[in-house]
């Protein structure tokens, strides 16, 4: 029989059950609290510290840039600016929304537009956003004029929380002169914020040019004040201030007199070849001291006025800086674009064929044509220059005569070596010795998203095969539907058909082309081009271009040199060099060249030089002219226009004029060996 418990038992049961609850839950409460104040006491403390310190980061004043002769390139200047105190207008019924409405009207900008500049940046929020801290008032105008910073003063009623301020903003005085290689200054990226340059939030950085290259010693070090703040968020005291301290100054080898004769003389060039018919819409120049890598000029066309991206620049504004209609301006053509060098190639040509085993006193046929294969090469115009030494084949330009040369190295390198072998080590004179001229990799210039351009060898080809193979065959079996045009689309696919049968081999008609600065092989920018010039110049040295000379502290007691840095030496011998500078003198006497220097003083000031014509399928013929002087480095080059003697080395003329005088007061003799005096615009 089932006994029935008692009725007595289930109250202490209960009892005893609550009981143990009980303890069991104040023993968790005790365990907690003892992991919070004892295994976790740093770390909260950490937090309840940074809930009560707010940190303020005062920017230091941006060190200035200056030209050769202390004029100011880049500088600040104290501009009225609209501010808004997010806490304010948080505290207001509608959040705020009226004052962005009034002050939008005043500002002729949208309220949503305003109200977006004032969100904090985070993960989730991309720019326009506020990275800096929320206890500092934001900007949201800069450069405003005195009228509407006053509409905002006199009626705080209605703008509770917006203030007119002064701020230091970055400006340009000389608006576009030799604004690829100033740059321009911008808030710091996430992707900056990553890395380990001590960036804050709150920044504002170098974003191009030289403002990027040296931004650390241009930024200086921010000051850093550190505030108490109560549980309202209300400042109750300053616990530590530490004062910014100035940024240095960059002092540069360009000179503002021949960086703007540069471009002037380039604009006329492009004015020039659109009145001919051309389709000229880009130009680019190099001025460098060849004694020492130095750049003295340097300038691309289109350009564009830097300003634009002080205190932030507009989505349109973007677009059109960066639209292909517009031509890129923000892309520099000196050193941030490639394409083939033409003719002006040909003393790095030479080189290779002595180098090679070609007898530099020798003499050589140079026919209007000359077949290899199943095509047709032929000299510029279809001339024929006879039997000539290597002296006149660069005066006149002879084309067949390198072509040859290049194919004659292609074939003793095995030609395709498409068979079984076995093969000797290729010897590659022409492509060894472009890229020992610094072809094929960056110059090291001391400014950012320099392009290499490129020198195909044999190794390079086998590489860019196995990479592209599948896109080849896929190409060569779908066409290109999107192309527009049906016979270029045509000719597209045949490429792609070539390239995924027979891709991997190297072909004998780029190979000849290489010789003379053509082709699928080659492709170099005109700074590559004035280092490979610089080192003929002085016997063999290869410079990294510079374009900043000296750092030099805001109190300027402290003074930085920049030193020239060597890259290389070329491996061609002393007299091969001399043998090209007086060949490359004759040019510019009776050469290729020589209608452009037609009066010009050639006794007194000699110059050597080398025209190139580079042509582009589908587009103009690229005008090249690279020169020297007994001091100086020209190198311009003007797509779709036509022959470098006509359109590119009347430019150079121009340079060397303004530089040394003639029939006007000289600009640069020779570089300043001291550094100047900073000159306020």
């Amino acid at each position: 029989m089932r006994r029935v418990p008692s009725p007595r038992s289930h109250p202490r049961l209960r009892i005893n059950a609550l009981r143990m609850i009980v303890f069991a839950g104040l023993a968790v409460l005790l365990l907690r609290l003892w992991s919070l104040q004892v295994l976790q006491h740093d770390q909260y403390q950490v937090k309840a510290e940074d809930n009560r310190v707010r940190t303020v980061v005062t920017p230091a004043p941006r060190g200035e840039i200056v030209d050769d002769k202390g004029n100011t390139l880049a500088a600040n200047r104290t501009s009225l600016v609209i501010t808004i105190d997010r806490s304010v207008l948080a505290r207001q019924a509608d959040s705020g929304a009226a004052v962005y409405a009034r002050l939008a009207r005043v500002l002729h900008e949208s309220p949503r537009d305003l109200t977006m500049k004032t969100r904090l940046c985070t993960k989730t929020v991309g720019k326009p956003c506020w990275a800096g801290s929320p206890y500092q008032p934001i900007p949201v105008a800069t450069n405003v004029a005195s009228t509407v910073a006053l509409s905002v003063i006199e009626h705080p009623e209605n703008f509770p929380g917006v203030a007119a301020d002064t701020k230091a903003v970055r400006v340009y005085p000389h608006t576009t002169l030799a604004a690829h290689e100033i740059g321009y200054t911008g808030p710091v990226s996430e992707s900056q914020l990553t890395g380990t340059n001590g960036y804050q939030a709150s920044d504002t950085v170098g974003q191009a040019g030289i403002e990027a290259s040296y931004d650390a010693a241009l930024r200086g070090v921010s000051g850093v004040k550190k505030l108490a703040v109560d549980r309202f968020g209300r400042v109750s005291s300053t616990i530590a201030s530490k004062d910014p301290v100035a940024g240095e100054n960059v002092v540069l080898s360009l000179d503002g007199g021949v960086q703007n004769l540069l471009e002037q003389s380039l604009a006329g060039a492009l004015m020039k070849a659109q009145a001919h018919g051309k389709a000229a819409t880009t130009a680019s120049g190099v001025v460098m001291d060849w004694h020492t890598g130095q750049v003295i000029a340097m300038a691309s066309i289109p350009t564009y006025d830097p300003s634009v991206f002080t205190g932030g620049i507009s989505t349109k504004d973007y677009a059109a800086l960066t639209s292909a209609v517009s031509n890129n301006p923000l892309i520099s053509r000196a050193y941030q674009s490639t394409s083939s060098p033409g003719s002006s190639f040909k003393p790095v040509s030479l080189s290779a064929a002595v180098a090679g085993g070609a007898d530099i006193n020798g003499s050589y046929s140079c026919p209007s044509t000359l077949p290899i294969g199943n095509a047709l090469f032929h000299n510029f115009e279809g001339e024929s220059g006879g039997i000539i030494n290597l002296h006149e084949a660069i005066v006149v330009s002879c084309d067949t005569i390198f072509d040859q040369f290049a194919y004659n190295d292609w074939l003793a390198d095995g030609g395709l070596r498409n068979g079984t072998g076995p093969y000797a080590t290729a010897q590659e004179y022409f492509t060894k010795m472009a890229k020992s001229y610094g072809f094929g990799r960056a110059t090291g210039v001391d400014l950012p998203v320099e392009s290499r351009g490129y020198v195909t060898d044999r190794a390079a080809q086998q590489k860019t095969y196995k990479e592209m193979k599948a896109i080849y065959c896929k190409r060569a079996a779908t066409g290109y539907p999107e192309d527009p045009d049906p016979a270029h689309a045509a000719l597209l696919q045949q490429y792609a058909r070539e390239g995924c049968i027979d891709g991997n081999l190297y072909n004998g008609g780029a190979a000849t082309m290489f010789g003379i600065g053509q082709g699928q092989y080659l492709s170099v920018s005109p700074l590559q081009m004035a280092t490979a010039y610089a080192a003929i110049a002085n016997n063999g040295t290869l410079y990294k271009p510079r374009i900043a000379k000296a750092l030099v502290s805001a109190d300027g007691k402290t003074v930085k040199r920049i030193a020239p840095s060597i890259a290389g030496k070329l491996p061609v011998a002393e007299s091969t060099l001399e043998y090209l500078r007086q060949a490359m003198m004759d040019v510019t006497k009776r050469g290729t060249a020589s209608g452009a220097f037609a009066g010009f003083p050639l006794a007194q000031i000699p110059i050597a030089g080398k025209t190139g014509t580079a042509e582009v399928q589908g587009q103009g013929d690229t005008a090249w002219f690279a020169s020297f002087s007994t001091q100086y480095v020209v190198v311009i080059s003007i797509p779709n226009v036509g022959q470098g003697g006509i359109y590119a080395a009347p430019v150079a003329r121009q340079i060397y004029e303004g530089l040394y005088g003639i029939g006007q007061p000289p600009l640069l003799p020779s570089p300043p060996t001291t550094l100047p005096k900073v000159i306020k615009p």
